[in-house]
C-alpha cells in the first residue's frame, strides 16, 4: 500500500453532496473534475491548511503591485525555506527550462504581473510554488484558454515537479476538462 501523504476530509453542506474524503498518495498524479465553485474553494483551503499544499492558479495568483521577483520569493521567504541567493539559483534553473534566461530572466523579474501573458503568469505561479518545496501541488484550471503549444509547456510543470520532488503529489483541478492522456494521472475522479 502506498505511503499516504494526507487524508483530506471535506464536509460540503450545500447541494446534498455530503462528506467527501480524499486519499492522496505520495508520488502520484490526480485529476479531479470539480464543477462546484464551493467544493473547489473548500478543497483548496483544506489542502493548504492541512497539507501545506502550493497552489498554481490559472491567473497566477500574483500580487499586482509587486514585481515578479517579489511575488516569486515572498512565500518562500515567509516560510523561511531558503535564502535569496538559493532562491535566485533555483528560479533561474526553472525558468531556463522554458527558454527564459539571461536578460530575458532579468526583464521578467522586474515586470509587474499585469504586463504578463496568460502562460507567463502560470509559469511564474509554478516557479513560486516550486520555491516553497511543496509536498502537494495543486494546479487549478491551468489548461483553460491556452494554445496547444502552451498546453504542452504547462504539462511540463508536473514533470519538473516530480523530477525535483519524487514523492510529491500533484492534483489537477478542472471544471469539465476530460483527462489528458499526457497528464499521466494515476486516478481521475469527479467531486
Amino acid at each position: 500500500m502506498p505511503d499516504t501523504v494526507n487524508r483530506v476530509a471535506l464536509e460540503i453542506t450545500g447541494g446534498g453532496t455530503g462528506d467527501i474524503e480524499l486519499e492522496l498518495d505520495r508520488g502520484h498524479v490526480y485529476h479531479a473534475i470539480v464543477r462546484s465553485t464551493a467544493v473547489r474553494k473548500t478543497l483548496i483551503e483544506r489542502l493548504v491548511d492541512t497539507a501545506g499544499a502550493a497552489i498554481v492558479t490559472a491567473d497566477g495568483g500574483l500580487i499586482g503591485n509587486l514585481k515578479v521577483w517579489e511575488n516569486l520569493v515572498l512565500p518562500a521567504t515567509y516560510h523561511g525555506s531558503s535564502r535569496n541567493r538559493e532562491l535566485e539559483e533555483r528560479s533561474t534553473g526553472l525558468f531556463a527550462q522554458f527558454g527564459i534566461s539571461g536578460a530575458a530572466f532579468e526583464t521578467l523579474c522586474t515586470t509587474l504581473p499585469d504586463h504578463l501573458g496568460r502562460f507567463e503568469r502560470r509559469l511564474c505561479a509554478f516557479v513560486r510554488a516550486m520555491l516553497t518545496e511543496p509536498r502537494i501541488i495543486v494546479y487549478d484550471s491551468l489548461f483553460d484558454g491556452l494554445s496547444r503549444e502552451e498546453t504542452g509547456k504547462v504539462l511540463t510543470f508536473d514533470r519538473i515537479f516530480h523530477a525535483q520532488i519524487p514523492l510529491g503529489t500533484s492534483l489537477h483541478l478542472s471544471a469539465d476538462l476530460p483527462t489528458l492522456p499526457e497528464l499521466g494521472a494515476h486516478r481521475t475522479f469527479t467531486l
